[in-house]
């Protein structure tokens, strides 16, 4: 009884209904994400982009803040629009796909700002900078994003990335680089180029667990984690590669006391 009173109540405090011109500029901001993305086959089509909307969307239903739906769901539709690693750096700084998007969809001046704002924030890169969203509606994008990259579809799409860019699955004589700092990270788009498939789980899969900066998300993460460490042991124990169950498993220790002293 006290969770459906408190569920409701953060239902209440959502702005769960949008009014026909929202509505109508959503459309056109879909309509234009999915010209953009539609045709990329490396994890980050407009699949991806549709997948964190609906689970932001869900998240601001079961947060604890009142959060306006219309930033939550522009910035989710437009938050990899302007990946560094879809159309380089140059453009990425600028976000001209998203500015471009909401300027022909007619959305206000000061919701524009708000969602360029969380845009400029989101990324696992910009976090390993020291850089996270401040406001709610990008947080609860972020937590979501870092959600479809791990869980079944993470792992989905994680494979999809290694192939699309020629990288090899597994290399048991390869190590992962588990301190990967920011500038070794985005050097060429991503640690997939060189490191491999399942070290990426290492480099920052796992990681992104302790990354979420709302409650929704963090449930939601702590589930998805499982999901993965499950793989991880069973395709290290059918490949026959015994050293790399029991650095996955020294890998989570590690983890779990860094935790605890936090």
């Amino acid at each position: 009884m006290l969770v459906s009173i408190s569920r409701c109540l953060c239902i209440l405090m959502y702005n769960i209904v949008m009014n026909n011109q929202q509505l109508a500029q959503l459309e056109t901001v879909k309509t234009k994400v999915r010209q953009l993305l539609g045709g990329d086959n490396s994890g980050h089509a407009d699949d991806h982009v549709e997948r964190v909307a609906l689970l932001a969307e869900r998240f601001a239903s079961e947060c604890s803040e009142p959060v306006d739906l219309q930033e939550v769901l522009l910035t989710a539709w437009l938050h990899d629009v302007d990946d560094y690693k879809l159309v380089g750096k140059a453009q990425a700084e600028k976000l001209t796909n998203a500015v471009n998007s909401m300027a022909e969809a007619g959305v206000a001046a000061d919701l524009r700002q708000a969602v360029l704002e969380n845009i400029a924030a989101i990324g696992y890169s910009k976090r390993l900078n020291g850089k996270k969203p401040q406001r709610l509606a990008g947080q609860l994008v972020s937590d979501a994003d870092m959600c479809d990259a791990i869980g079944a579809v993470g792992i989905e799409r994680g494979l999809m990335y290694a192939c699309h860019h020629g990288g090899r699955i597994f290399d048991p004589a390869v190590w992962p680089n588990i301190d990967l700092a920011a500038h070794e990270y985005d050097v060429s788009g991503n640690t997939h180029d060189t490191d491999g498939f399942i070290n990426h789980f290492f480099e920052k899969l796992l990681k992104l667990k302790d990354l979420m900066l709302t409650e929704p998300g963090r449930i939601e993460a702590r589930e998805r984690q499982h999901v993965m460490v499950d793989f991880l042991r069973a395709y290290f124990r059918e490949k026959n590669v015994p050293e790399w169950s029991e650095f996955l498993e020294g890998y989570l220790l590690d983890i779990t006391k860094a935790n605890d002293l936090q």
